[in-house]
C-alpha cells in the first residue's frame, strides 16, 4: 500500500508541476467594463484626472482597483518551452492570443496596496527556471514558495509614504517592480513582460480593505494539487481518489464486463427491486432507457456502501442529465429513509453546538446525526456552462413533466430567485463557483433578494419599489421562511409527511413485489420448459422400461408355467412307476431281476424329477424377479408421469404469470428471447411501466416533503445552522474555524439544497477547509474535456464519484507543450499514462470502471481502441444524416437511434453540403463562404425560422468564427456563432458548419481530421438540419469528412442565387 500511495503522490506532484506553467488571461481592455491600459506616463484610476474620476460610485460603495503588472503573451510561454524542451506539431487554431501578467495586486481608492492582495505568477517563475536551470537535473522546479514569499512581501510594500499610516503606489512604482521581478526571474527577454492593466470595481465601503475582487493569476488547481500531495504523505487517499490514481498495470482487465458482448448483464441489473424506490418527476410514460437505468442502478449498487469511482460514457444526445437526475433523486430518497427512521425531528441532531465568531456575530452549528450525512452532492466540471446548465435545468419548473408540476413545491419561490426569475419548482440545486456567484447565492436564497437586471422580475403588489440597480429585497428568503416557521404551530406536520413518505414507499414495495413475481416467472419459464423436456424424455424412457419389464414378466410367467407342467408330468410318471413296483413273488420268481430293473428305472425317474424341479424353481425365481422389476418400472413410470404433470403445470403457471404481466405492463416486461435484438433491447425500459413510474415519482416528491417538514419542525436549530453555512459559503467564516464545524455547516446546507455545483477552478475555494472524504458524492460532467489533474481536489474530498463524459468528443486543451510534459514526467518518475496531453478525467475514470465496452479510437497515445465506462446508448437528438455520421465515425455503431419528432421540421430543404470553390481567402476565412452563409440564414428567416432560437453557426477555427460573425451581422446575435469547442453540450435545430481554410494549405484541414472528435461534436449539435459550407473537393478527401460528404447532397454555390433547395429526405 505504501508504494501505491507514493506512486499516487508522485502523479499528483507531476500534475502540479505541469500546472505551474499555466496562467490565467488578464481581462481585455474595455472601458465600459472599467478595464484600463496604463503606460509609463499615464494616470492610474485612483489618481485625480483619470477618466474614472468623472463619475462617482453608487451610494455606499467605493472603488477598488486590481492591478496586473508585467503583461506578456501566453504564446511566448509556449514558444520558450518548445525552445527548451523541443517542438510540438503545429497547432492550427491555437488559443494562446491572450495575455498574462507577472503579478497582480489590489489597490484601494486612495492608492494603497491592500494587505495580502499581491499574487505572483507561477508561470513566469517556472518559465524563468526553465530558461535558467538545467532541466535535466532533479529539483530544477523546486523553490517557488520561498521566491513567492519574498516577492509578495516586496509587492505589499510598494509605494511612497504619504502619511504615518499609509503609502500610495503610482505607475512608476509598479513599472519599476515589473522590471525588478522580470530580471530576478530571468524572463526579461524570454517573455518580455511590460506595462500595466487595471480593472476597477465597486465594493461596499465596509469591504474596502478586503481584497475579494482579486482575480486569480495562476492555475486554478495548482495550490490544491500541492495540498493533496502533502495530504497523501500523511495518509492513504480515500477510495475514490485511490481508484482514480491506480495505474493501468495494476487493474484487473479480466474482471471487465463488456456490456455489448454480454447484454444480459444490463437486463439483470434492472430487474424489479434493483432500481431505486424514487424517481425524477419526468413523464411516467417516458421512463429511462435500458442503458440509463443500468447506469443509475449500478451507481447505486457499486458506490453507495463501498465508495469509489464509476464512469458513464455519454455520447451526444444520449440523456446524461436525464440519467443524473434519477441518480440525484435516489440520494434524496435514501436520506428521507434516514429521516423517517427518526422518532422526533429533534433526534436529527447530535452533540453540542460548534461555535465560532464571525466579526461581531456568534455562529453556532448543531451537527446532524451521521445517518443524515454522506448524501452531499456536488456537480463539478471544467466547463462553467455545463455546471450552470445542470444547476438551472434541475430546479426549473420545465424539468418536471406537466402531470407533476401542480403539486411540486420545494421552496419554489426561493428557487425562482436563484434562477433569476425563471419559474422553479424547487430549491433542489444551485450554482456556486466563484466568489460573485456565492455571494449571489446567499443573497438570493437566504435573503430573498433579486437584481433589477434579472431576466424575469418577481410580480407582487407587496414588494417595495425598485431602487437603484443593486440588490432588491423581497422579504421571501429562506431566512424569512424559517423565521416564520419558528412562530407557527407545526403540530402534525412531521407525522403527516412521514406517513405520506412511508405509504409511498410501501406502495412501491407492493408494486415491486408484483413485478418481481413476473420477473421470477420469466426466469422460471425457460427452466420449467427445460424441466418439462427432461421429464418427457425420462417418462418416455420409463414407459419403454415398463413395457419391457411387462413383457419380460409375461415371458417369465409362461416359462414358469411350462416348467411347472413339465415337473408335474415327470412327477406323475414317477408316481405311476411307483404304482408298478414289483411285489415279493415277482422278485422271487425273477430271482431279484424285477426289483433291480424297477429300481434302475426309478432312479432315472428321480433324476428327471430332480432336474424338472430345479428348472421349475429357477423359472419361478425368474418369474418373481420379473414381476418385481415390472412393479418397480410401473412405480417409476407413475412417479415420472406425476413429475411431468407438475413440470407442465409449473411451465403453464410461469407462462400465464408472464402473460398476465405482459397484459398489465406491456412491452415493459422484457422478452428473454429478444435479448440479442439490439435495437429493441436498448430502446426498452424493463419493469418501468407507467403505474410504477408514477408511484416512484410520488416517493421522491414525498421525500422532499419530509425534508421540508424536518425544516419546519427544527427551524430554531436549522436557522442558526444555515446562518453559519451562509458565512462559510461566501467566505466570511474565519480561517480558524475547524473542519468539523465547517463540515457541519455544509451538511446542514446540503440537507436543504441537495445539489451544489462549481467549476473545478473554484472547487477548493468553495470548500475551503474541508479535507479528505468530507463530501458524500461528486458528479463530474463533461469529463472528456477536462485534463486529468483538474478532478483531483474534488475526488480527494469525496467518498464517491460519478464521472460522465465522452473521450470521443472534444478533448482537453493543454497549453503546456507535450515535450515539456514528458520532461516533467521523467523528473517525477511517473508513467506516460498520466500525461495531461494524452488523457482526460473521463479516460482515467473509465479505466477504473469494470462495466463498459471497447470502441475503436485513435487516441493521442497511439491506442487504436478505448475502454469506456457504462455507455448510454439511445440517442434522442439528431435526425439523419447527423445521427449516422456521428455513430459511424466515432462510435462503431454503439448508439441506437431513438430520435422521434412528432412533426416535420418547418424548413423544407434537407441537410446539404454547400460547395464554395472560391480561391480567395484571408487566412482561414473564405469571404465567399460568408456570402453563402448569409444567404442560408436569410432563406431560413424567410421561411419562418427564428434564427436566434433555432440556429447555431460553428467552425473549427476562430478566424472563421470572426468572419462568420461579420457575415451574419443583423441576422444572428454573436453568441449564436462560435467555435465547435464552445458549443459542446449545446444543440440547435439548425447548425451551419463553416469550414474555411486556405485552399493552398492543407495542414489546417489535416489537423481538423486527425481524429473524429471535432467533427463528431460539430454534426451532433444539429437536431433537424445540418448545412456544411466549404470546399467539398478539398475537404471530402480528409478522414471522417469523407463519410460526411457521402451522406450529404452537394450543392455548388455559383454566387448570390445559390440556396439549398433539396426536399428533406
Amino acid at each position: 500500500m505504501a508504494g501505491g500511495v507514493e506512486r499516487a503522490a508522485a502523479v499528483v506532484e507531476f500534475w502540479r508541476a505541469v500546472e505551474l506553467f499555466g496562467a490565467q488571461a488578464v481581462p481585455g481592455v474595455d472601458e465600459q467594463q472599467r478595464v484600463f491600459e496604463v503606460d509609463g506616463g499615464g494616470l492610474l484610476p485612483w489618481e485625480d484626472g483619470h477618466r474614472l474620476r468623472r463619475g462617482e460610485p453608487a451610494p455606499g460603495f467605493v472603488w477598488q482597483h486590481v492591478v496586473y503588472g508585467g503583461l506578456f503573451p501566453l504564446a511566448k510561454v509556449r514558444g520558450v518551452l518548445m525552445e527548451v524542451f523541443g517542438r510540438d506539431p503545429e497547432s492550427h487554431d491555437g488559443r494562446l492570443d491572450s495575455r498574462a501578467a507577472l503579478f497582480a495586486l489590489t489597490v484601494d481608492d486612495r492608492g494603497s496596496v491592500l494587505a495580502d492582495s499581491p499574487v505572483v505568477s507561477t508561470c513566469g517563475w517556472a518559465v524563468g527556471r526553465a530558461l535558467g536551470r538545467d532541466v535535466n537535473r532533479p529539483g530544477w522546479l523546486d523553490g517557488f514558495a520561498a521566491d513567492e514569499a519574498e516577492w509578495v512581501g516586496r509587492a505589499a510594500r510598494l509605494g511612497h509614504r504619504v502619511a504615518d499610516d499609509r503609502s500610495v503606489v503610482d505607475a512608476a512604482d509598479l513599472l519599476a517592480f515589473v522590471g525588478e521581478l522580470a530580471r530576478a526571474w530571468g524572463v526579461e527577454n524570454g517573455l518580455g513582460p511590460a506595462g500595466l492593466r487595471v480593472r476597477s470595481v465597486q465594493v461596499r465601503k465596509d469591504r474596502a480593505q478586503d481584497a475579494d475582487q482579486q482575480d486569480f493569476l495562476n492555475s486554478f488547481v495548482a495550490a490544491d494539487l500541492e495540498r493533496v500531495a502533502k495530504a497523501l504523505a500523511g495518509r492513504p487517499p480515500g477510495r475514490a481518489l485511490a481508484e482514480y490514481l491506480t495505474p493501468g498495470a495494476s487493474r484487473d482487465r479480466a474482471a471487465r464486463i463488456d456490456l455489448r458482448e454480454h447484454p444480459g448483464v444490463a437486463l439483470g441489473r434492472v430487474e424489479p427491486g434493483l432500481s431505486p424506490a424514487g424517481r425524477w418527476p419526468a413523464a411516467a410514460k417516458y421512463p429511462l432507457a435500458l442503458s440509463q437505468q443500468f447506469a443509475v442502478n449500478t451507481i447505486r449498487a457499486e458506490l453507495t456502501s463501498a465508495g469509489g469511482v464509476f464512469a458513464v460514457n455519454g455520447p451526444p444526445g444520449t440523456g446524461k442529465t436525464t440519467m443524473l437526475r434519477d441518480a440525484i433523486a435516489d440520494r434524496v430518497v435514501e436520506r428521507a429513509r434516514a429521516l423517517a427512521a427518526l422518532r422526533l425531528p429533534s433526534d436529527g441532531f447530535v452533540g453540542a453546538p460548534l461555535v465560532w465568531k464571525s466579526g461581531d456575530y456568534t455562529r453556532k452549528v448543531v451537527p446532524l446525526r451521521p445517518e443524515l450525512t454522506g448524501f452531499e452532492m456536488v456537480v463539478a466540471s471544467a466547463n462553467n456552462g455545463a455546471v450552470e446548465n445542470i444547476s438551472k435545468e434541475i430546479p426549473a419548473r420545465d424539468a418536471l413533466a406537466a402531470q407533476w408540476r401542480e403539486g411540486a413545491d420545494y421552496f419554489a419561490e426561493q428557487g425562482t430567485r436563484l434562477l433569476q426569475g425563471t419559474p422553479a419548482w424547487g430549491t433542489i440545486a444551485a450554482h456556486l463557483g466563484n466568489k460573485a456567484n456565492r455571494v449571489a447565492f446567499v443573497n438570493r436564497l437566504w435573503h430573498g433578494k433579486y437584481l433589477p437586471s434579472d431576466p424575469t422580475l418577481p410580480q407582487s403588489p407587496d414588494l417595495p419599489p425598485v431602487r437603484g440597480s443593486g440588490w432588491q429585497d423581497t422579504g421571501q428568503g429562506l431566512s424569512h421562511v424559517l423565521s416564520a416557521y419558528k412562530g407557527e404551530s407545526q403540530k402534525g406536520v412531521w407525522k403527516d409527511a412521514k406517513d405520506r413518505f412511508l405509504r409511498a414507499l410501501a406502495e412501491v414495495d407492493r408494486m415491486v413485489a408484483e413485478r418481481a413475481a413476473c420477473a421470477e416467472a420469466l426466469r422460471e419459464g425457460p427452466a420449467a420448459l427445460a424441466r418439462v423436456a427432461r421429464a418427457e424424455q425420462e417418462e418416455a424412457a420409463a414407459a419403454g422400461l415398463r413395457d419391457r419389464c411387462r413383457r419380460e414378466a409375461g415371458e417369465a410367467d409362461g416359462a414358469a408355467r411350462e416348467a411347472q407342467a413339465h415337473l408335474d408330468r415327470v412327477s406323475e410318471l414317477r408316481q405311476a412307476h411307483h404304482a408298478r413296483r414289483p411285489g415279493l413273488m415277482d422278485t422271487l420268481v425273477t430271482v431279484g431281476r424285477a426289483a433291480r430293473d424297477w429300481n434302475a428305472l426309478d432312479q432315472q425317474h428321480a433324476e428327471r424329477e430332480g432336474l424338472a424341479l430345479g428348472g421349475a424353481d429357477a423359472a419361478h425365481a425368474r418369474q418373481r424377479e420379473a414381476a418385481a422389476g415390472a412393479a418397480r418400472a410401473e412405480d417409476a413410470y407413475e412417479r415420472l408421469t406425476a413429475g411431468l404433470a407438475a413440470a407442465r403445470a409449473d411451465a403453464e403457471a410461469a407462462q400465464q404469470a408472464a402473460e398476465r404481466g405482459r397484459g398489465r405492463w406491456g412491452a415493459h416486461v422484457p422478452d428473454p428471447a429478444a435479448v440479442h435484438d439490439e435495437e429493441a433491447r436498448e430502446l426498452s425500459s424493463p419493469w418501468a411501466d407507467e403505474e410504477i413510474s408514477a408511484a416512484r415519482t410520488e416517493v421522491f416528491l414525498a421525500a422532499l416533503e419530509l425534508h421540508k417538514a424536518f425544516l419546519k419542525c427544527t427551524a430554531r436549530t436549522m436557522v442558526e445552522n444555515l446562518r453559519a453555512a451562509m458565512d462559510v459559503v461566501r467566505g466570511a467564516a474565519p480561517g480558524s474555524v475547524p473542519e468539523d464545524a465547517r463540515l457541519a455547516a455544509w451538511q446542514s446546507l446540503f440537507l436543504v439544497v441537495p445539489v451544489l455545483s462549481t467549476t473545478f477552478a473554484s472547487l477548493d475555494r468553495v470548500f475551503t477547509g474541508l479535507g479528505a472524504e468530507a463530501l458524500g458524492w461528486l458528479f463530474i460532467d463533461e469529463a472528456g474535456q477536462a485534463s486529468p489533474q483538474l478532478a483531483v481536489g474534488g475526488l480527494w474530498r469525496a467518498r464517491r464519484a460519478v464521472v460522465v463524459g465522452d473521450p470521443l468528443q472534444l478533448e482537453p486543451v493543454v497549453t503546456v507543450p507535450f515535450t515539456a510534459q514528458q520532461a516533467l514526467r521523467r523528473q517525477y518518475g511517473v508513467a506516460e499514462e498520466w500525461l495531461p496531453g494524452w488523457t482526460s478525467v473521463q479516460q482515467v475514470a473509465d479505466r477504473a470502471t469494470r462495466y463498459g465496452t471497447t470502441l475503436p479510437a485513435e487516441l493521442p497515445d497511439g491506442s487504436t481502441e478505448v475502454w469506456v465506462g457504462a455507455p448510454l446508448r439511445v440517442h434522442r437528438r439528431c435526425e439523419n444524416p447527423m445521427f449516422t455520421v456521428s455513430n459511424v465515425i466515432a462510435y462503431d455503431g454503439l448508439m441506437v437511434n431513438g430520435t422521434h419528432y412528432p412533426e416535420p421540421y418547418a424548413y423544407g430543404p434537407g441537410s446539404s453540403w454547400v460547395h464554395v470553390g472560391s480561391a480567395q481567402n484571408e487566412g482561414h476565412w473564405v469571404p465567399d463562404e460568408g456570402l453563402a452563409l448569409r444567404q442560408i440564414l436569410e432563406r431560413l428567416r424567410r421561411d419562418g425560422i427564428d434564427l436566434d432560437r433555432e440556429v447555431y453557426v460553428i467552425s473549427p477555427f476562430r478566424a472563421v468564427v470572426t468572419g462568420a460573425r461579420r457575415a451574419s451581422r443583423g441576422l444572428l446575435t454573436g453568441d449564436r456563432v462560435g467555435t465547435v469547442h464552445t458549443t459542446q453540450g449545446k444543440e440547435a435545430d439548425v447548425v451551419v458548419l463553416m469550414l474555411g481554410t486556405d485552399p493552398r494549405s492543407p495542414g489546417a484541414r489535416e489537423w481538423a481530421a486527425q481524429r473524429p472528435n471535432l467533427l463528431n461534436v460539430a454534426v451532433s449539435r444539429a437536431k433537424r438540419r445540418l448545412f456544411v459550407v466549404g470546399n467539398h473537393e478539398l475537404w471530402t478527401p480528409q478522414r471522417f469528412f469523407t463519410d460526411l460528404g457521402t451522406r450529404l447532397p452537394r450543392h455548388d454555390w455559383p454566387g448570390p442565387a445559390a440556396v439549398p433547395r433539396e426536399p428533406a429526405g
